[in-house]
């Protein structure tokens, strides 16, 4: 059986949660004897792809900054995509985002997409940046596929809230992480900081609750004068946001730094407890993320966050700034709390793995094979 796997989560993008699960589903197909995949691309400068044999494409870094480069680059890997859409040498057509380009040369070839979160849908009035106009497109998408694959059963539960899609063509399957399977737990990293430190990571905007956050943990750290905030990813600190820590007094004690696999698995070690304050996630790797770096994990009581941190977290309601400061002074001054959240993180870690997130997509093909 061969999988097509096309450009759209490889394009224009260097690190980020869609194209890290293609990446690892591909990773784990290519140890395996039962399944061939092609990854249709072209042009691409994400970091994963680094790593691989399996795709020969032209890394084009020193042009990225080049206004429209992006944009050329995307419309190059839509044609060679096509292309070998159109060539039908696949059994299976896996595209890696929402785009219709593929419809019309599809003929009847099954084709399998992965559902994410419905973040557009909950909050694209709100928030128009985060795509208010991929209703339709998504809606035709689903129509046509054979089978769609949700990675939380919130998720499941809001493609059935959203769209008119029958439960039985919807197929969970969790995420898994292989943070930290480079690094034995043993290898010692240098701390990132030498005061104690909260770790948030990735984006910072619209829904991801930063704001609400910090607002909320303020009292804390006017409390414990040590303790510091790190900001892991989603870029460099805006004016606004250090206007914020500015008025707040705290500018010296929150920081921003860049993510890479080993810095991330260094922050999280040396983290007195990880916080996601997110109102909305489809799924949350970096929960599994910390979990395997031994960190503890205070969470949002919202969307898929407490379907995947069970029972080894900490939660709160991510609007209630009591709630939030609450759960994570609680953290901060119980060292049992802390030993027994990092427990039960690593037993947890046991019920995902990226193999099995693999295993449990071929499945889904076999069936329409």
């Amino acid at each position: 059986m061969k999988v097509l796997y096309d450009h759209q989560s490889f394009t224009g993008v260097s690190y980020g949660g869609v194209s890290r699960y293609f990446f690892e589903l591909m990773r784990s197909f290519a140890k395996r004897s039962d399944i061939e995949f092609e990854l249709s691309l072209r042009l691409s400068n994400n970091e994963y792809l680094d790593q691989t044999s399996f795709s020969r494409h032209l890394r084009y870094r020193s042009l990225a900054q080049v206004r429209n480069a992006h944009r050329i680059a995307s419309v190059l890997n839509r044609l060679y995509s096509l292309q070998r859409v159109k060539a039908g040498k696949f059994d299976i057509f896996h595209p890696t985002y929402y785009h219709r380009y593929f419809l019309n040369a599809i003929g009847s070839k099954p084709f399998v997409l992965t559902f994410h979160d419905a973040t557009s849908e909950r909050y694209g009035k709100q928030y128009p940046e985060v795509g208010e106009g991929l209703y339709d497109l998504k809606k035709q998408l689903m129509r046509r596929a054979d089978c769609i694959i949700s990675v939380s059963e919130f998720s499941k539960q809001e493609i059935l809230r959203f769209f008119p899609v029958e439960p039985e063509k919807i197929k969970v399957i969790h995420l898994g992480t292989t943070l930290g399977e480079s690094l034995p737990a043993s290898e010692t990293l240098a701390a990132p900081l030498e005061a104690p430190y909260l770790l948030y990571v990735g984006k910072r905007g619209l829904y991801k609750n930063f704001d609400g956050f910090f607002r909320a943990i303020q009292p804390v750290l006017y409390r414990h004068p040590d303790l510091h905030l790190i900001c892991a990813g989603g870029g460099v600190f805006s004016q606004d946001e250090q206007a914020l820590f500015h008025a707040a007094g705290l500018v010296n004690r929150v920081h921003y730094r860049p993510a890479n696999d080993t810095s991330l698995i260094a922050l999280y070690r040396h983290a007195r407890a990880f916080v996601f304050p997110s109102l909305n996630e489809g799924f949350g790797i970096p929960v599994l993320e910390a979990y395997s770096s031994g960190c503890p994990v205070v969470l949002s009581n919202r969307s898929s966050l407490p379907e995947v941190g069970g029972d080894a977290a900490l939660y709160f309601d991510p609007e209630d700034d009591d709630s939030i400061a609450g759960a994570v002074e609680r953290v901060l001054t119980d060292d049992a709390l802390q030993a027994d959240l990092r427990r039960k993180g690593t037993e947890r870690l046991r019920n995902f793995s990226c193999d099995q997130t693999a295993r449990q997509t071929l499945e889904v093909y076999q069936s329409l094979h």
